[in-house]
């Protein structure tokens, strides 16, 4: 029988779950992070151990700056998502940043911030940057969103020489 491929979604809201004793935690949807394939571990491996892959991933280290747009378009994208998110801004205003795909997977859970509502801003509590692959990046930051400390992983590609947000998954509520 065939197997049904399907596109996986650019936007994912991963919720939080009641854990033992009442905790609140994350319920992965993925592997645990963009930089992860899913391919199918070879038969007679070891259980629990996955071959190395071909091409590891290295970390960018806080002195290192391959490409000094990069970290700044990073941290730019990462603090507009979190006001999208937040209800501040609309999507639209990530369209500079980020694919449609993106746009159109934030702006079906988008609720605009009330008239009158407190507003406190997002507190971006801290960031990593990783170069998996030429022309692609990965970002993430825990951030305190609205009195609480969410989780953003976002891919970044190069597309007609401009860094764009392709996939973002998080733990903010939608």
């Amino acid at each position: 029988m065939p197997a049904h491929l399907t596109t996986p979604a650019a936007v994912r809201f991963v919720p939080y779950a009641r854990g033992r004793g009442g905790a609140r935690r994350a319920v992965s949807a993925t592997d645990g992070a963009l930089a992860l394939s899913r391919e199918p571990v070879p038969a007679g491996s070891p259980p629990g151990r996955r071959p190395r892959p071909p091409n590891p991933l290295r970390l960018v280290r806080p002195d290192e700056h391959p490409d000094e747009s990069l970290d700044a378009v990073a941290l730019g994208t990462v603090r507009l998502v979190l006001e999208v998110i937040a209800g501040v801004r609309t999507p639209h205003h990530l369209s500079h940043r980020a694919t449609p795909q993106v746009c159109r997977g934030l702006a079906e859970h988008h609720r605009p911030l009330a008239a009158g509502t407190r507003y406190v801003p997002p507190r971006v509590l801290t960031t990593w940057l990783q170069e998996p692959a030429a022309d692609r990046a990965e970002t993430g930051a825990v951030a305190l969103l609205n009195g609480r400390v969410h989780a953003l992983a976002m891919r970044l590609e190069r597309v007609r020489g401009r860094w764009r947000c392709t996939t973002l998954e998080t733990t903010a509520p939608v």
